[in-house]
């Protein structure tokens, strides 16, 4: 019983944004893509670079997409080793609970685009992205595994946490302005913007939760209670600013905020699901009879507002002949379905083995709630378009047994 409650809490954690991805091909670079991102894209990671071209860039259906899977806990391999044993030993228990961090952390996020093309310096464009998460205690599964050690687990919203977020949006950007009335000698400065009106699909966010766990010479008692809060259907919108600039031959740096007035108001079906878990006294009732009570309500709520919290992003991209290198370091300001509070660091590689042949690389550095990165792409490039896959592995180097995630991504680009 005892490992079939440990996979539910591991298969819960790994499929439930923390960070959220804006367009497929970042995942190639592990997200260190602000000043790579050119055409279509640039709409989303920095509007500055929507130059004029010589041809319309176009992004088509779906085939321009990311999708990315992780916890900060626990790899593939601890979870075929738990299925294959008969029991666990103690020094079992005791390997799950040193790999497991002080919150038990899960996050799926994903993008996919619907269409996109460029006209001179403006780039029309809409894609469907979705964030979520899942935040468990530690105390859960010392629970699971050990039994109760204590004679009271108490848990609440700062360890036991959800959240989860989806919508379409219908981006106009504009860039290549050159900032005027710059010291002489100082270099050029582009800018650009882009907006976006956001089509809300669905939210749900845990809004309460309270629960303990009491061991006396009375029996074992259990309450927990939860207030989910949902919406389907919504409207809101944001918008982003972009700089960039040139300071040197061969080096670009540029900086973003996102997200400014970033707001989805929810005006469709909007509940409260309210539930309720208790078992009282389990060491003096018959376990055949039902020895806990479940309740379930719904109730209607007024409309509400998911706050997007902006977020910066400082980057810096190196370029000679055949390679460049880049570096993007991102900031938020709020923990949301979208932002995370506790700054991130990635850093991405391109070489040509030949001219029409990228290879990508890209590392992310983790934090607390953030597994470490690694990814690799390949594609093709031509004079009429490109295309490309890659893959993410989470804590582990290469994707494997040992990783706590994956991710893949893909791109198709047109030039006519």
């Amino acid at each position: 019983m005892k490992k079939l409650l440990f996979l539910c809490v591991v298969l819960l954690a790994a499929a439930t944004t923390l960070t959220a991805i804006k367009t497929g091909k970042s995942i190639f670079y592990s997200d260190s893509y602000m000043l790579r991102a050119r055409g279509v894209e640039a709409s989303y990671w920095n509007p500055a670079n929507l130059a004029p071209g010589k041809y319309i860039d176009v992004w088509l259906p779906f085939v321009n997409s990311g999708i990315q899977v992780n916890n900060n806990s626990l790899d593939l391999d601890t979870y075929n080793y738990v299925v294959s044993q008969e029991y666990l030993t103690e020094d079992d228990k005791d390997m799950i609970m040193r790999k497991l961090s002080h919150i038990l952390h899960g996050s799926v996020s994903g993008n996919m685009s619907v269409f996109g093309f460029t006209m001179s310096n403006m780039a029309f464009s809409s894609s469907i992205s979705y964030d979520g998460e899942l935040s468990l205690s530690k105390r859960y599964m010392e629970l699971l595994l050990y039994g109760n050690t204590d004679s009271l687990y108490v848990f609440d919203k700062s360890t036991t946490n959800a959240k989860a977020l989806s919508y379409m949006d219908l981006t106009f950007g504009a860039g290549n302005f050159t900032i005027p009335f710059l010291p002489y000698g100082f270099p050029e400065i582009r800018a650009g913007f882009s907006a976006s009106l956001l089509a809300g699909i669905g939210s749900a966010d845990l809004r309460e939760f309270n629960g303990y766990f009491s061991s006396t010479f009375d029996g074992l008692t259990m309450h927990q209670d939860a207030v989910l809060r949902s919406g389907i259907g919504g409207a809101g919108f944001k918008s982003m600013i972009g700089f960039a600039s040139s300071p040197i031959e061969n080096l670009e740096v540029g900086l973003t905020l996102d997200n400014i007035f970033g707001y989805i108001n929810w005006v469709g079906v909007l509940e409260n699901q309210n539930l309720h878990f208790a078992a009282d006294s389990l060491y003096i009732i018959n376990l055949e009879d039902d020895f806990y009570t479940e309740t379930h309500e719904s109730e209607d709520i007024d409309s509400f507002s998911t706050e997007l919290p902006p977020e910066l992003r400082l980057a810096a991209l190196w370029s000679h002949k055949r390679m460049n290198f880049s570096a993007d370091y991102v900031q938020g300001f709020k923990n949301s379905a979208v932002t995370d509070p506790t700054g991130r660091l990635a850093l991405g590689a391109e070489v040509f083995p030949a001219p029409f042949l990228p290879v990508h690389f890209g590392i992310g550095f983790g934090n607390s709630n953030y597994p470490w990165r690694v990814s690799y792409g390949i594609g093709l490039k031509s004079k009429t378009g490109e295309f490309g896959i890659s893959v993410q592995s989470y804590d582990s180097l290469f994707p494997g047994m040992k990783s706590k995630g994956l991710s893949l991504g893909s791109f198709v680009r047109l030039w006519i």
